[in-house]
């Protein structure tokens, strides 16, 4: 494990997708600057969470790509998400003694660690950006039922295609993809098990959509020439995704809250 220095909060993966759902605060900001102080660097096939151990630190991923997985006795795999700059890794640590997924780097990251307990501080003293972090924790999980829909009942080319968009809808929030481009460090054997297939199987559908003219793949590179089409393919509906502002009666929650609470203060003779 490589230390590195931290950087700033504004424009980390993190305060993007979280500044996605809710304007944050420059306290807000400066808890989260705080939260990704203490940064290291992971090679590529690190194991950043072993099913089955107990929690220790959780972390933020900052930069690189990784992989929430989960393993039967005999070593079959099954990937249940790709997790990508902005994402929490152990954001349950608090509540469960032990992980029921492992989470292992596909490329090198950058990750910020901090203690599980920051979390509840968290919750405790900053109740807008504990919505956001609810917001993404509830994203993750209709990220999972969407996957488990796709392996259920999609075809191989609507899981494929449905899986490229998601992962360009996902990049776009934290900036790391522009006009359709964005960097894939994913293996078609990693494809293959996040989408129940073999890899004929995915090798043979990826050169179908380029034989279609909906993407491009050079090395890494891949570029969604048809976003539109390709979501058509996929049968793919963002509204899972939730990528939207909170709701206008959420932030008329917190502004009473904050009124009340100015109010309390101001009447406390102490």
């Amino acid at each position: 494990m490589v230390r590195a220095p931290a950087g700033k909060a504004p424009g980390s993966p993190l305060w993007l997708k979280l500044s996605s759902y809710v304007t944050l605060t420059r306290d807000e900001t400066a808890f989260l600057l705080e939260l990704e102080r203490c940064v290291a660097r992971q090679p590529a096939r690190a194991d950043l969470l072993r099913q089955g151990d107990r929690y220790g630190e959780a972390s933020v991923l900052r930069d690189g790509w990784a992989i929430r997985h989960k393993a039967l006795p005999d070593g079959r795999r099954q990937v249940v998400n790709f997790v990508l700059p902005g994402d929490i890794i152990g954001i349950y640590s608090n509540l469960f003694e032990c992980a029921d997924h492992s989470v292992t780097t596909l490329t090198p990251v950058e990750v910020a660690s901090f203690p599980p307990e920051r979390i509840v501080a968290l919750f405790r003293g900053f109740p807008r950006l504990a919505a956001a972090l609810a917001w993404s924790g509830a994203r993750e999980e209709a990220m999972v039922a969407e996957r488990l829909l796709s392996l259920g009942r999609r075809t191989a080319l609507e899981r494929v295609a449905h899986l490229i968009v998601e992962l360009l809808r996902r990049l776009s929030v934290v900036n790391m993809a522009q006009d359709g481009h964005f960097t894939l460090p994913v293996t078609q054997e990693i494809m293959a098990d996040a989408l129940g297939l073999s890899i004929v199987h995915v090798n043979r559908t990826l050169r179908r959509l380029r034989d279609s003219g909906l993407v491009e793949v050079s090395g890494q590179r891949l570029t969604v020439k048809d976003v539109s089409q390709l979501a058509v393919v996929g049968q793919f509906d963002e509204l899972y995704l939730h990528l939207i502002r909170a709701p206008d009666q959420l932030e008329r929650a917190f502004s009473d809250h904050q009124a009340k609470r100015r109010t309390i203060l101001s009447t406390d003779p102490t």
